[in-house]
């Protein structure tokens, strides 16, 4: 693990997926927000952009914790609200009141955990806010063809007639798809959109994915998240930089990428 921190002292490390605070019915012994941070500190993460797990069930309670999260750790965090469909009008208020405060960067989304695709028409004001604003959107995308059928909600080509309508919408699909072909199809959308981009945060566990986005797209629009507390940090870390790709594809993937993205 010395190893690790050596490699990374001088590169702009930025998690660009975590997520921090309490969810019901998850227990991680040891998961504590400060155990996280440390954790991520300790092996060369500069920076990290969290969303609130309490803002994807409760809009107003999420953003109270949220911004507590960044006022703790004001020089380590930004900050990304979330759009809950379910709840679409307190959800655009809050991020026309809250959006240019200090260290909010993004929007999360997750369709599947608020049971809501895309294209549904609760998302049609914030899309089209997301893209007038130029405000950067995270969300969560996976394999449909999985047993946990909520998935279905998330099929990254749910978002292409999203993207198609709105064009300079910047969107990062979450976890490259998240299992089986969609790990691979995600390419092609990458390819086909200028503002897609994608993360390989979560339990993604693929030989040789990341050389083969490299080749097909270049590094440019790929980035590091680690997805904690879910899975640790230090298997990305391993991953990216035991990748077969050139130190300039590993820094932009580790941090330059998302820096860029998000205007950090």
């Amino acid at each position: 693990m010395n190893e690790i921190k050596k490699q990374l002292e001088n590169i702009k490390v930025i998690d660009s997926h975590l997520h921090l605070g309490h969810l019901a019915n998850l227990n991680m012994p040891g998961a504590s927000d400060s155990n996280i941070i440390a954790t991520l500190e300790e092996f060369g993460v500069k920076k990290a952009i969290v969303s609130h797990h309490g803002s994807l069930s409760t809009v107003e309670y999420g953003n109270i914790k949220l911004f507590e999260l960044l006022m703790q750790y004001k020089d380590f965090l930004y900050g990304l609200l979330v759009f809950n469909p379910n709840f679409e009008d307190e959800s655009l208020q809050i991020i026309d009141r809250f959006f240019k405060e200090k260290n909010i960067i993004g929007i999360k989304i997750h369709p599947s955990w608020h049971i809501c695709y895309p294209a549904d028409t609760r998302y049609k004001k914030f899309w089209a806010l997301a893209e007038e604003r130029q405000i950067p959107v995270l969300t969560h995308s996976w394999d449909p063809n999985v047993p946990n059928k909520v998935q279905k909600f998330s099929d990254p080509f749910n978002f292409e007639v999203v993207i198609k309508k709105h064009p300079d919408l910047r969107l990062t699909l979450a976890h490259a798809g998240g299992r089986g072909d969609s790990l691979y199809n995600v390419i092609d959308l990458l390819e086909k959109y200028p503002n897609l981009y994608t993360d390989f945060a979560g339990d993604i566990f693929e030989p040789k994915l990341i050389e083969t986005y490299v080749k097909r797209l270049g590094s440019k629009k790929l980035f590091f998240g680690a997805d904690m507390p879910w899975i640790d940090v230090r298997y990305h870390l391993v991953n990216i930089l035991s990748a077969g790709i050139t130190d300039e594809d590993k820094e932009n993937i580790l941090g330059l990428n998302v820096a860029r993205l998000y205007g950090i």
